[in-house]
């Protein structure tokens, strides 16, 4: 979890209306892109090892 403010961002979080078809695929992709990005560049030496 990144956050707990998911009921801010989608209306539908833990109510009967929470569908797979009410989330954002797109934005999703978008915030895993970018945790992706900044995990690798966290490396303190700037070598890039990808093993985490």
């Amino acid at each position: 979890m990144i956050t707990d403010t998911a009921f801010y961002r989608n209306p539908h979080y833990h109510e009967p209306s929470d569908r797979i078809d009410t989330l954002n695929f797109v934005k999703m992709e978008e915030v895993v892109k970018g945790l992706y990005w900044a995990l690798l560049n966290l490396s303190a030496d700037g070598s890039n090892d990808y093993r985490f």
